[in-house]
């Protein structure tokens, strides 16, 4: 379990995590996940990012657009990486915290810091700090995100949302 963290601590920066009762094994697979849809952002592949989702997820974004299942997440996602302004910039993950709930259910929060965003009008957002929560559930061998809620802290003062 202590060389799982020691590795977890290299992939991903700044993580924390709890007593965990689940396996290296399934954390590695949560991780993954994770990590196609960092990948995803990257290479505007929205089939990516939405192949860790099940048929039932519930996901909601930053600016509040709802979809259940797979196939609505992957919508809305093509949709979304085909405006050049959403996918200027870059994101960097700061922090994964593991809220293990039981062997099959676990919550993972992840700190995300947005660089260089636009605007539809070309103008460069404040940099934003993003927060994932996702619910994953194991099926079979595989563990999936049933739920994912992204919220979104910007200066009200600077940035009218």
């Amino acid at each position: 379990m202590k060389y799982f963290f020691l590795l977890y601590l290299l992939s991903c920066g700044v993580c924390q995590a709890s007593a965990q009762n689940i396996t290296p094994k399934d954390s590695l697979q949560i991780l993954s996940v994770i990590n196609d849809w960092n990948k995803a952002w990257q290479t505007k592949d929205y089939i990516l990012a939405a192949k860790g989702y099940s048929e039932e997820a519930r996901f909601t974004n930053a600016f509040g657009d709802k979809r259940i299942g797979k196939s609505e997440v992957e919508t809305l996602l093509k949709e979304v990486f085909a405006l050049p302004f959403v996918m200027a910039g870059s994101s960097e993950t700061t922090n994964h915290t593991y809220q293990v709930l039981n062997s099959t259910n676990t919550i993972i929060h992840t700190s995300v810091i947005r660089k260089g965003q636009k605007m539809p009008d070309g103008s460069v957002l404040p940099d934003r700090q993003t927060t994932h929560m996702r619910v994953f559930q194991k099926k079979g061998d595989s563990w999936e995100i049933m739920g994912h809620l992204i919220s979104d802290a910007r200066d009200k003062q600077l940035i009218k949302h």
